[in-house]
């Protein structure tokens, strides 16, 4: 794997799901063989993940974004023991063919707009036989409904929380003046909004804007997105063991983000169904999901216009690539 080649997959491994945008993966190369994957200083959401686990998954997406994108040149990799201070290394075990999923590590995009309620019956067509071991795929329309509402309340839980508030907002991007704007979190363009209602946001959000707005119960619907869950051809939820490591997660959340694209839905994820406890709770019951199982996450899907999905907001390759 020459120098160049390298700089080709960490590239494209770039384009890989993670929390809030925060990008929390950067890469060495060790040698012709030998990748290591390493936890970027910094790129962390103390308040929001403390314990870690939602940046976990993301190396883990990033990881399997590495070992599709060297599919497609032939180039097998798998995961070996990591040395210190690292998150994981993947080696060369010889050559592969490309992966049906690696074509589509490009194309996949984050869609936070409404999708379009004229295509449903395309996507639920779509969708007609996929069948994943741990997923759940939710059609019933009354169903998303209750769900959408699920989220928001357990969404206005965490907006309840000031210091979590904070740290969101610190990762938005709200008017391309921004000059971070292209480079990491979530911009206007990524949340579908125009500049004008995400300044509006920034505003509603902030303190003590909000606590206020929270009194004479205005907060909840101007913060609330149902509107746009309930445009979801469907909910497609990520269930997995309880103590399943969540690099491994993460890797099987872009494998399952990646069959939605390969099926021509856009997707996006509400991640605080799995992270708030009584969500999650919630979505196992409704699930009638086992004990030691629990719901990691849930994909709002849908079709919608290429032209409006946003162009993704990327660190350069050399600052993901560490010496």
């Amino acid at each position: 794997m020459t120098p160049e080649l390298f700089r080709e997959l960490v590239a494209e491994a770039a384009l890989s799901p993670n929390v809030h945008n925060i990008q929390p993966t950067q890469w060495r190369r060790i040698d012709g063989d030998t990748i290591a994957l390493i936890a970027s200083p910094g790129r962390t959401l103390p308040v929001g993940d403390p314990t870690g686990r939602d940046a976990a998954a993301s190396h883990g997406a990033a990881a399997e974004g590495m070992i599709l994108a060297a599919s497609l040149r032939g180039i097998a990799l798998s995961l070996t023991a990591p040395a210190q201070g690292e998150v994981a290394r993947l080696a060369v075990t010889g050559s592969t063919t490309a992966d049906p999923l690696a074509a589509r590590l490009t194309r996949r995009r984050t869609y936070r707009g409404k999708f379009d309620r004229r295509r449903t019956d395309d996507a639920l067509a779509a969708l007609e036989t996929f069948s994943h071991p741990d997923a759940r795929l939710i059609t019933d329309r009354a169903e998303i409904e209750q769900i959408a509402r699920l989220t928001d309340q357990a969404t206005m839980r965490a907006f309840r929380n000031r210091p979590y508030r904070t740290e969101l907002t610190s990762w938005m991007r709200l008017t391309p003046r921004h000059p971070r704007w292209s480079v990491d979190g979530l911009n206007a363009q990524a949340m579908a909004m125009s500049t004008p209602v995400a300044v509006a946001a920034g505003v509603v959000m902030s303190h003590p804007v909000f606590e206020a707005l929270d009194a004479v119960k205005l907060a909840a619907p101007l913060t609330g997105e149902a509107a746009t869950t309930n445009t979801a051809a469907a909910l497609v939820a990520l269930v997995q063991d309880r103590d399943a490591p969540p690099f491994e997660t993460g890797r099987l959340w872009h494998r399952l983000w990646l069959e939605l694209t390969a099926r021509g839905l856009a997707a996006s994820p509400l991640t605080i169904l799995g992270d708030d406890p009584m969500a999650a709770d919630e979505m196992a019951e409704r699930l009638s999901v086992p004990s030691h199982r629990r719901v990691v996450t849930v994909l709002r899907a849908g079709m919608v216009d290429a032209a409006r999905l946003p162009a993704p907001a990327r660190l350069s390759v050399d600052e993901l690539i560490v010496p």
